[in-house]
């Protein structure tokens, strides 16, 4: 009789579950954790930082993918549907999203508030490049994950304050850096380090057109400045084939080296930035 009590005891609480009358634990599907998908592995990192344990982080765009021609698999767009939030990087990167809806999904462009800067009419999006603009990123991600779970709020804020404290450290460093430099003109494969050279007063030039393979007259321009200014190495980044790099190099009489862009450990990347940055113009 007992046996046959419980087992009625079971099919009416699975009946219940089913019928929405008893609310299911979210920490049996998912956990206790906001689920947070972002765009790179910079903003993965900014969510992480202000995030801590309260999330779950996803990053979208996987290691050696470029981020202008990357379109999310059928699995990561599921991901997406299932998160509470999505950090995107904004000012055009993803304009895949636009192809994308989906009506519960609550979306953060933490490149609001950063001052654009425009190529050819259009918004240049390597924002988190410089670390003035990573500190407002950093903001608007704070904001977004505190709407989303409110009673965060004072966790989010005090790891928002600590790693925005971090970021000026970074923003002192460069300063101090790329002011020994010897020259202000640095030259690179991809033109992704608009906002740095705008904050610290430096120049990029780079090979590419247009996002086109670089024609004679402008391989040429790129072999007399390097020459003109003693530049000692053109920087490239791992998402791009460098080989125009290596042969321009080969004739001006310089190095290739590597920077990423997207690379984790957003801080000390930064850094080693700065530092092969300010080598390559002759520090």
């Amino acid at each position: 009789m007992i046996g046959k009590t419980f087992a009625v005891a079971l099919v009416l609480a699975a009946s219940l579950i089913l019928s929405g009358c008893i609310e299911q634990p979210r920490g049996d599907i998912r956990g206790d954790k906001l689920i947070v998908v972002a765009t790179i592995q910079p903003l993965g990192e900014f969510v992480r930082a202000v995030g801590g344990d309260r999330v779950d982080v996803m990053v979208l765009l996987p290691p050696g993918a470029e981020p202008h021609t990357f379109e999310p698999t059928p699995a990561q767009m599921k991901r997406l549907e299932d998160a509470d939030l999505y950090v995107k990087n904004g000012a055009g990167l993803e304009l895949w999203l636009e192809r994308f809806s989906s009506e519960g999904l609550r979306v953060v462009d933490s490149s609001e508030g950063v001052e654009l800067i425009y190529l050819n009419g259009i918004p240049d999006p390597h924002i988190w490049l410089s670390p003035r603009s990573a500190a407002i990123q950093v903001e608007n991600i704070c904001r977004a994950l505190i709407e989303v779970d409110p009673e965060g709020r004072e966790y989010y804020e005090k790891n928002r304050d600590v790693y925005i404290n971090e970021l000026r450290g970074l923003d002192e460093y460069l300063k101090s850096r790329l002011s020994r430099a010897s020259g202000r003109i640095f030259v690179v494969d991809h033109p992704a380090w608009s906002y740095l050279a705008r904050d610290y007063n430096l120049v990029q030039i780079a090979i590419e057109e247009g996002e086109r393979e670089p024609g004679p007259r402008r391989i040429a321009y790129i072999i007399k400045t390097v020459k003109d200014n003693n530049i000692k190495a053109i920087l490239v980044e791992p998402e791009f084939n460098p080989k125009m790099a290596e042969v321009i190099a080969s004739e001006a009489g310089c190095q290739v080296v590597e920077i990423d862009p997207l690379a984790g450990d957003y801080i000390n990347n930064m850094r080693s930035v700065g530092d092969l940055i300010a080598e390559s113009t002759g520090a």
